[in-house]
């Protein structure tokens, strides 16, 4: 029986004492930075109930200002799959360093990572670089209106795809009835004019499909993603991507595959590969940095080129879409990007036993949870993880709803004092290629002793 509103409190209190009893310098440090940063860093809503600051990372651990160190479940928000200061992607960097840091002017390593990205991602003919898996997903939305000349976009209830105002509806809130979801501004500070822009649909249900049907001719594309990362790991049901894919050619709407976490980390042909799903254009970023900011979208050629600069003597019947930055390409994250992107590919066992792990730590929770007796449910593929505080299996962040967040704001920071590092309330993880079978049981010890102590507490 969950703890009365009293109790929730008491223990959610006594959880942040707790924490910043463990992490002295960071609280030292929390405090002086919220006077220049809301929240003390620029990632606050990650961490509670105080931001850790890390000192430095090795492998699959990572050391905080305090001299505490952890096994990162974190890993960048996934963006690193190799662990942290991989030599080759170090010795790149290093290289790169000795060449010069930036110049504005291009490269030849944006070419040669462009080119690893065509012969593994489905469908990708062009690849356009931008700085961020927002400015990807947003650059995505603005060529498909482009190229359709249509102006409203649709996204599922649940999915983050970044900060583009189009994008930040729906994906935390709930609303209106389960077939035709509610377009609700998930901020302050979205015109009204772009929400009526926006349509939102239920994941994983196909009567997305009919509120598809009646917005085809005003709809430019259709965005989702493999794995739901911000409903926590909430993979897609096969049969229901697949009819999405054939849907969107027979009404002539775009189909944006988001792979910012997806991609290249369940598979080699990333989430498309995973699920036989090819979009007419993916986004990608995390991984593709080597730990370095990175976004980019790929796709059908005649779609990229709507980018095309366009020479004044040409006079154009058509002006070009602007998607890019000052840093999109720079040679630091290319060769970073490569050398992360190459050592994981020219390892021909690394996703399976990256899978292995995944599989590992999820049946080792389930098997926590049935002999605990608490009702919870683990959800992801591959190397990504999420728990979910729910009576049922989840299949979308509707199905949420009733979570407790309490027992998933205390669970990160019961795990933080048992040595392991993960982002809460959502309990979206991964593990690397530097993890072993050794630091999984570990993992999982650290669950056991958590969970049972929240049971025992009445929280669970």
């Amino acid at each position: 029986m969950a703890p009365t509103d009293g109790g929730t409190e008491f223990l959610l209190e006594s959880a942040a004492d707790e924490v910043r009893a463990k992490l002295p310098a960071s609280a030292v440090h929390f405090q002086t930075a919220r006077e220049v940063l809301p929240g003390g860093t620029s990632r606050a809503r990650f961490w509670w109930p105080i931001p850790i600051y890390l000192e430095h990372g090795s492998g699959a651990h990572v050391t905080d200002i305090d001299g505490n160190q952890y096994i990162d479940c974190n890993l960048g928000f996934g963006s690193m799959i190799l662990g942290h200061r991989h030599p080759a992607v170090e010795s790149a960097l290093a290289q790169q360093l000795s060449r010069g840091l930036f110049f504005g002017a291009a490269t030849t390593s944006e070419l040669t990572l462009a080119e690893l990205l065509v012969e593994y991602v489905p469908g990708a003919e062009r690849i356009i670089f931008n700085n961020s898996g927002s400015e990807a997903t947003g650059a995505a939305l603005r060529i498909a209106r482009a190229a359709t000349g249509r102006e409203k976009i649709a996204k599922f209830e649940g999915g983050w795809h970044g900060i583009t105002e189009n994008l930040v509806h729906s994906y935390t809130s709930v609303g209106g009835m389960p077939e035709l979801p509610a377009v609700i501004p998930e901020m302050p500070g979205i015109p009204a004019a772009v929400s009526a822009t926006t349509i939102v649909l239920p994941f994983n249900d196909r009567r997305a499909f009919d509120i598809m049907k009646r917005e085809a001719d005003d709809l430019a594309c259709v965005i989702v993603e493999p794995v739901q990362g911000g409903a926590g790991a909430m993979p897609a049901h096969r049969e229901f991507l697949h009819e999405l894919r054939q849907l969107c050619t027979d009404l002539g709407v775009l189909l944006v595959m988001d792979e910012v976490i997806t991609g290249f980390r369940v598979g080699p042909r990333s989430g498309s590969g995973y699920y036989g799903v090819t979009g007419d254009l993916v986004t990608l970023g995390k991984i593709l940095g080597g730990g370095l900011p990175v976004g980019a979208v790929c796709g059908r050629a005649d779609l990229i080129d709507v980018t095309l600069p366009v020479l004044a003597h040409e006079r154009p019947a058509r002006r070009p879409v602007n998607v890019t930055g000052t840093f999109s390409g720079n040679p630091m994250t290319t060769v970073a990007g490569y050398a992360q992107l190459a050592t994981l590919l020219d390892d021909q066992d690394s996703y399976s036993r990256l899978a292995a792990l995944g599989d590992q730590l999820r049946d080792g929770l389930a098997a926590a949870l049935a002999d605990l007796g608490i009702a919870a449910h683990v959800t992801g593929i591959g190397s990504i993880w999420g728990l979910h505080f729910s009576a049922s299996e989840p299949s979308s962040v509707r199905d949420k709803q009733r979570d407790n967040q309490t027992a998933s704001r205390l669970l990160a920071a019961y795990l933080l004092a048992e040595g392991v590092l993960m982002s809460a309330p959502v309990h979206l993880s991964f593990v690397s290629t530097a993890h072993d079978s050794a630091d999984i049981d570990a993992v999982l010890a650290a669950h056991r002793r958590a969970l049972a102590r929240m049971k025992e507490e009445g929280c669970i």
